[in-house]
């Protein structure tokens, strides 16, 4: 069995720290971006590893990037269905029954799918 590391929670002034630090990379505006080298975000980041916070491994595994395909691919998917449904003359609460999706996610699809739904 492998060992499980115990959680570590840092003291007080090393989150007051920590906020400090977080707070000046905001203000330079490098909200998203995980592998900066500048200084402020290369201090974060030591920083949060001395204090027991990240670990060393990577931070992105692409599991949010392939997450983020597989939600595209699915959209594509029911936005395919949507218009065949569509083109048969249903509305949007049949399509949402037939597809077993919300009114609302059928609504959102067609929006940025531009498809045409008949009301009734």
């Amino acid at each position: 069995m492998s060992k499980v590391k115990k959680r570590v929670r840092p003291t007080k002034e090393q989150w007051h720290e920590l906020n400090r630090l977080l707070d000046d990379v905001v203000k330079i505006g490098h909200v998203n971006e995980r592998n900066c080298r500048c200084t402020k975000c290369t201090k974060l980041n030591s920083y949060s590893e001395s204090i027991g916070l990240l670990d060393k491994q990577e931070i992105d595994d692409g599991r949010w990037d392939r997450r983020r395909l597989e939600t595209k691919h699915r959209h594509e998917k029911d936005a395919i269905d949507i218009i065949q449904l569509a083109y048969q003359g249903c509305n949007r609460k049949e399509i949402a029954n037939k597809i077993k999706r919300s009114k609302d996610y059928v609504s959102k699809l067609a929006v940025e799918f531009d498809i045409e739904i008949q009301r009734k």
